[in-house]
């Protein structure tokens, strides 16, 4: 859950700096939020999610969205939808899924790798649909397109997204959005819509948690509570629930 958190901490510390900064109350061992693209809730009690998120909130960094552990994020979400407004979409029934043991070598797919730089536009188009299926917005809305390109670009450009293409279109795509020492967090994973219930999102995932695990860290990522296929195709990757989690969008 802490893996954009740490991956920063281990970058540059805990100085602000474009990658985001943390704010506690009491001291670090006591309580703490990780602001960076999103609000990450990491340590406190309720009375301290609420001192934090009023914190946030006079950063004057604007609403983002807020997610992590359940109960951390409602607390914070208490004060900061006070100062934010309501939410667009509060998803209370998600779960942070975990692998601890080995990938089955018979669920890999063959040629799922990390996408190039002159990959963007089909990697483009692959992120888009899944922005807008996922969070049922434009991502080229007035004022979000330029960020969205430059998301995409920056990820392609660290070897972060992972995909598979057939004929020049991306029919698999999973980005590798945070590492910390121990554990990578996966998330964007999408199957092209004429090519699902075939094996794809369980053979992609299990290239990528394969090709992760060779390098020491334990995969992980988020997925919906009401999003049966996914768990079930995560579940057969060797996937377990490991935190019970909440994500608000703004």
């Amino acid at each position: 859950m802490s893996a954009p958190a740490a991956e920063k901490f281990a970058s540059t510390g805990v100085a602000p700096g474009v990658d985001g900064r943390f704010l506690t109350v009491g001291g670090p061992d006591r309580s703490l939020v990780f602001i960076g693209t999103s609000v990450l809730p990491l340590r406190g009690d309720a009375a301290d999610q609420r001192l934090l998120g009023a914190a946030v909130a006079e950063l004057g960094l604007g609403p983002m969205s807020v997610h992590g552990r359940r109960d951390r994020v409602a607390a914070m979400w208490t004060a900061l939808r006070d100062r934010w407004g309501d939410a667009r979409e509060y998803r209370v029934n998600q779960f942070l899924m975990a692998l601890d043991g080995p990938v089955d070598p018979v669920l890999v797919m063959d040629g799922i790798r990390p996408a190039t730089l002159d990959e963007f536009e089909p990697v483009l188009a692959a992120a888009a649909a899944m922005y807008r299926e996922e969070l049922r917005a434009d991502p080229f809305a007035v004022g979000s397109g330029i960020p969205f390109r430059r998301r995409v670009a920056r990820s392609l450009a660290r070897g972060r997204t992972w995909v598979g293409i057939d004929a020049g279109e991306v029919v698999f795509k999973a980005d590798v959005a945070a590492i910390s020492p121990g554990v990578a967090q996966i998330q964007g994973i999408w199957v092209h819509r004429d090519r699902r219930d075939a094996g794809l999102g369980s053979g992609g995932t299990a290239a990528v948690c394969a090709a992760l695990q060779a390098r020491g860290l334990r995969p992980s990522l988020v997925v919906n509570g009401s999003n049966d296929a996914a768990r079930a195709a995560y579940r057969r990757v060797g996937m377990i629930d490991a935190v019970d989690y909440a994500t608000v969008l703004l």
